[in-house]
């Protein structure tokens, strides 16, 4: 493979990943809420999530660092809190729940170029959009375990 056609794969690549995971982002906001009202399939935590481990990971850094692109389709930012009111974190919560379902999606965009990549050039991309969403994933759970643990609190 000349160098040529190195590029041009990388450039193909990046362009069916950024392009997958922005439609992704941008029909999120349209998903019914009704569809983010449980915690079901990757969702669901296990015992060993703790906000303890989350934090000893430095979740809360990272958290702090990182962009954070929710409201760019027409979503709710998740750097705040909307408000206090029950009513208010629990309408929080589906929007963490549906940008934690946005990045477990986009976490496999990089599939379709096992049909036209070499394969060391697809596990390069696989492993880069595995790691980046995995990091907001954990900090979108964290959240979610914060979230979930005042909403009880506040309901009891």
């Amino acid at each position: 493979m000349s160098a040529q056609d190195l590029l041009l794969h990388i450039a193909a690549s990046a362009v069916v990943v950024i392009g997958l995971a922005i439609c992704i982002g941008a029909s999120a906001p349209r998903w019914p809420n009704t569809w983010l009202q449980r915690d079901v399939g990757p969702l669901r935590f296990n015992r060993f999530e703790t906000r303890t481990r989350y934090r000893r990971i430095g979740i809360t850094k990272l958290a702090r660092t990182l962009p954070e692109f929710g409201s760019v389709f027409g979503g709710q930012s998740k750097k705040e809190l909307p408000g206090l009111t029950i009513e208010d974190l629990g309408a929080y919560l589906v929007e963490v729940r549906r940008a934690e379902w946005v990045h477990w999606l986009t976490m496999w965009v990089w599939l379709p170029l096992i049909f036209f990549n070499p394969w060391w050039l697809t596990l390069a991309f696989g492993s880069i959009v595995v790691a980046g969403n995995v990091i907001y994933i954990f900090i979108l759970r964290f959240n979610r375990l914060r979230l979930t643990g005042i909403l009880e609190s506040m309901r009891a």
